[in-house]
């Protein structure tokens, strides 16, 4: 909007003032289904196609893959890791995008407690990819540590992977400030096998975060594993990383990434 003024009194001299106000319209809610798919899509493909095939993970492949046939073996591995991530974005898609369904809106004015269990449990897909025992940047699992920094909680259950699990996530804020992110899990297996899962993220200087990971299995055979990872994102785009496992045979990886 240009809007000018002049002064009615030609003697005093003509005075000429003007403003202008730029006004950009909030973004539209996505109406329908397949535009809240796309969004989701959108907003999920680029870390999950980055984990899939991140350069820490060739190292890995070529410790795993030894022999003559190294190059075709890679380029197969390479392949059925890129259709992997591909499924597992329109899977995370879809259930966001069904996440906004009307029976959705009609539960969360009826039955608000168990929409969010209902949300938590089917939506919130960047928290699967949470692996306290990880020892790489993981893109989307990063993701789910930046939304829980506004210091909510989310619980729900996943019934539906080979490995089921319950979980409760939240984050310890003080102010505008970053104390301290948690996710716990735990697993059942025909109720005779038993596993929790711990996972802190603690932010500290410089663009710096501090991981911690355990996990304790019982029942049937006892096993307990602890993992320290330190992420870093850096100015020129990039990832430095340093990740330790404590157990029978320890495991240390270390390394930056850069992105183009």
């Amino acid at each position: 909007m240009v809007a000018g003024a002049h002064a009615a009194d030609t003697g005093v001299g003509a005075q000429t003032g003007a403003f202008s106000v730029s006004v950009e319209p909030p973004r539209p809610q996505p109406a329908f289904f397949w535009e809240r798919f796309d969004d989701g899509f959108g907003d999920h493909a680029n870390d999950i196609f980055s984990d899939a095939l991140q350069p820490l993970n060739a190292i890995r492949w070529n410790l795993d893959l030894p022999g003559r046939d190294f190059g075709v073996n890679f380029r197969e591995r390479a392949s059925s890791r890129a259709r992997n991530a591909f499924g597992k974005s329109v899977e995370y898609g879809t259930r966001e995008a069904a996440m906004e369904m009307p029976f959705m809106i009609w539960l969360d004015e009826h039955q608000g407690w168990l929409a969010s269990l209902v949300r938590d449990s089917v939506g919130n897909v960047d928290e699967e990819a949470v692996a306290p025992l990880g020892l790489t940047y993981r893109g989307v699992e990063q993701s789910w540590w930046r939304s829980m920094a506004a210091g909510e909680t989310h619980y729900g259950v996943r019934p539906f992977r080979t490995s089921p699990y319950a979980y409760l996530s939240h984050g310890i804020t003080d102010g505008e400030k970053t104390i301290l992110l948690a996710n716990v899990r735990y697993y059942y297996d025909r109720f005779s096998n038993h596993r929790v899962e711990l996972a802190l993220s603690l932010p500290i200087a410089y663009g710096m975060a501090l991981d911690f990971g355990s996990s304790y299995q019982f029942g049937t055979r006892d096993e307990h594993r602890v993992a320290v990872k330190i992420v870093k994102q850096l100015k020129a785009g990039g990832i430095a990383q340093v990740g330790f496992e404590a157990r029978q045979h320890p495991t240390l990886i270390a390394g930056i990434s850069f992105a183009w």
